[in-house]
């Protein structure tokens, strides 16, 4: 028993457990919880051998889910670095945004500082010919490269393969010809 309390003590866990009524406690440290720490979990067991076998299948499942995490964490940080490395100067990015209507903003790549930074700057959009709703405020857009409409900004991408424009939106990769859905109210 003062084995797996040592155990868990090594992981950051406090545990305790009562052999007469077969009630094991487990708590961690949180320091922005109310009381200072939080409850893993507070059983009681039918026997003392099932109790055991539970606390000690607990820190396997907690060592298992900690090295889940380090290697989604690793990917997410291979994935990233890919899709960052595949930018390039010329590609296009749509931002699509906007509350009971679809605005859509395209940007062009125009310089590549480091891996993970972009320079880009907005560019014109067409009117897709044949694509206007039969209501009048809606119809498809698409881009139009080289045609720049805004100054230079510095961005950075994200783990997704875009950047984030501003507070509300982030725009995507997309390709020069393209169609994208745009709504407006006159």
């Amino acid at each position: 028993m003062n084995d797996l309390v040592k155990q868990f003590e090594e992981y950051g866990f406090k545990l305790e457990i009562n052999e007469e009524r077969i009630v094991a406690r487990c708590d961690r440290v949180a320091p922005r919880a109310r009381l200072g720490f939080k409850n893993e979990f507070n059983y009681r067991f039918r026997d003392v051998e099932r109790m055991y076998e539970y606390v000690s299948n607990f820190i396997a499942n907690h060592l298992k889910a900690k090295e889940a995490k380090v290697k989604r964490k690793e990917e997410t940080k291979v994935r990233a670095a890919a899709l960052a490395a595949n930018v390039k100067v010329g590609d296009i990015f749509v931002n699509s945004w906007g509350w009971e209507q679809t605005n859509i903003d395209y940007f062009q790549v125009v310089a590549k500082p480091t891996a993970k930074t972009v320079i880009v700057r907005e560019i014109a959009l067409e009117r897709v010919e044949g694509t206007e709703q039969p209501h009048g405020m809606a119809c498809d857009v698409r881009p139009v490269p080289n045609e720049f409409i805004g100054e230079e900004m510095k961005k950075r991408i994200d783990n997704y393969g875009g950047f984030k424009v501003n507070s509300f939106s982030s725009a995507r990769p997309t390709e020069a010809n393209k169609k994208h859905y745009m709504s407006w109210y006159a």
